[in-house]
């Protein structure tokens, strides 16, 4: 039985590089594979022909040049994936040119065998199903529109009407046998379609999972998984334009590690990972929901405090601060104490981003200078 057109998925070329040649492989592997299911459905077909040519149905030679036919249109496709000489094409599997030959072989048998044009007819039918699986459905139309004009001018060249071989025993059990494969047929090409479809949804969910996975990197910070410098600044130009807009209190808040490069240097970057890690999570679970909460740059966090003026955004600093002292840090090292320096800054009407965060700048470096450990207010 024929199946012409059951092609796998098409894997058509990345640009280059490793992944490139992988793909190709796997194309070629696919497209070989194909060609066999081809090359053995022919083979197939050939064997009911010659049945039916010992049951004196149909004359030898027919029977012989089809089988040959078959076979020689399955090896030219193979030298053709095994070159890659497709592979340049928008589908390299190129689905119409390689059903067309199998299309015209198949009229070809109706012409020399018109006793068994009913079998022709339904690898025909094969041949469309496995096609409209490959193709865009305006093609499959008027590819299947021109080969049932072929097929009906074929009949009435021939002056024989379709029927099922029936004259004998043997033509029954073998025009049954033929039917019975091309059901068998039609029930392979739904589970190959069945198992595509299952493979195009999971590399549906793989492709959405990885853009989910790409959205989130571009919007956060790798280690500590808190926003990054890009997705803060972008979040407070926004809430200082609706400060400007309503007049509601904004302040920043930027911290800084106090001694974190002697972590680095004595404990080593495991160590100061861990730490920054652990104060991400301190102040991200003690914050507002209403709070935005980020990674500004090395050891520097900047938090986002919608409706809060200076003072009051003083409250949960310190509340930041005491938390801190609270945990232990002896699985870092024995004996640490982890502790930040905080600059404050209340947005001014129409004043820039730039502005806001280099006085929130300035506050930092006074509470440094002053001796760490405490907020200053810029």
């Amino acid at each position: 039985m024929q199946a012409a057109t059951a092609y796998a998925p098409a894997d058509a070329p990345p640009p280059a590089g490793g992944l490139q040649s992988d793909r190709q492989a796997t194309f070629t592997r696919h497209a070989l594979r194909n060609v066999r299911i081809i090359s053995y459905s022919y083979l197939i077909d050939g064997l009911v022909l010659s049945l039916f040519a010992l049951a004196g149905t149909v004359p030898w030679v027919p029977v012989a040049a089809y089988t040959v036919m078959g076979l020689l249109i399955g090896t030219f496709w193979t030298v053709v994936f095994q070159n890659g000489w497709t592979l340049g094409a928008k589908d390299p599997h190129m689905p119409m040119t390689m059903s067309l030959p199998h299309q015209v072989l198949q009229l070809a048998g109706m012409a020399l065998m018109p006793k068994l044009s009913f079998m022709f007819l339904l690898i025909l039918f094969i041949v469309f199903t496995a096609l409209a699986m490959r193709v865009a459905p305006r093609r499959a139309v008027a590819a299947c529109a021109a080969i049932c004009v072929g097929a009906g001018l074929v009949l009435a060249m021939g002056g024989t009407t379709v029927r099922i071989p029936d004259a004998n025993i043997v033509e029954q059990v073998l025009s049954w046998a033929f039917v019975s494969l091309t059901l068998w047929q039609c029930i392979w090409i739904g589970l190959f379609n069945g198992a595509m479809t299952a493979t195009l949804k999971r590399r549906s969910r793989e492709l959405a999972a990885l853009t989910r996975k790409v959205q989130h990197l571009a919007h956060h910070d790798e280690l500590t998984g808190l926003l990054n410098r890009r997705s803060l600044l972008a979040i407070l130009a926004g809430e200082q334009q609706h400060a400007d807009r309503t007049g509601q209190a904004l302040t920043v808040a930027l911290f800084d590690l106090d001694h974190f490069k002697a972590i680095n240097d004595t404990l080593g970057h495991p160590a100061g990972d861990r730490t920054l890690k652990r104060f991400a999570s301190t102040v991200k679970q003690l914050a507002r929901t209403t709070d935005r909460f980020g990674r500004y740059g090395g050891e520097e966090f900047l938090l986002v405090l919608a409706g809060t003026p200076p003072g009051d955004a003083r409250v949960p600093v310190e509340r930041f601060r005491e938390a801190l002292r609270a945990r232990g840090w002896d699985d870092v090292a024995l004996d640490l104490q982890v502790t930040f320096s905080c600059g404050l800054a209340g947005h001014l009407p129409g004043e820039s981003t730039e502005d806001l965060l280099r006085r929130a700048d300035a506050a930092l470096y006074r509470a440094k200078h002053d001796g760490r450990d405490c907020t200053r207010t810029g």
